[in-house]
């Protein structure tokens, strides 16, 4: 889970957070299973602004500087909840003029199982 440097643009679908409402907004306890590069699977429950973030991942790449400190839900749901994600690094932001800025990328696959109060 290290940081590369790339010199070609991030994909013009990642996410750039600037406030809450940019985000997935289901805050409801949902389980998932998650399935890293070398196919070791474990199912997570997580809900709150770590689903949020693991929503928001799911639908594609996320910068990772934001104002609603994305970066902190990222450290716990790879820490805590053993998520497979990565950060790649980039030059040249011309939206914020930032030398180097990164973005986050699942690394593996992760699935949506079922929210809260419905079956899998």
């Amino acid at each position: 889970m290290t940081a590369t440097s790339k010199t070609i643009r991030p994909p013009a679908d990642a996410l750039r957070v600037k406030a809450w409402r940019d985000l997935p907004s289901d805050t409801k306890k949902a389980r998932y299973k998650v399935t890293d590069r070398n196919g070791h699977t474990h199912t997570i429950t997580v809900a709150k602004g770590n689903r949020i973030i693991l929503d928001a991942l799911i639908d594609g790449p996320v910068y990772c500087a934001s104002p609603v400190r994305v970066s902190d839900r990222v450290c716990i749901l790879r820490h805590e909840y053993c998520v497979p994600i990565i950060k790649e690094m980039y030059e040249n932001d011309a939206a914020t003029d930032r030398a180097k800025f990164g973005v986050y990328f699942l690394d593996g696959r992760v699935e949506r199982l079922s929210d809260s109060g419905s079956t899998a």
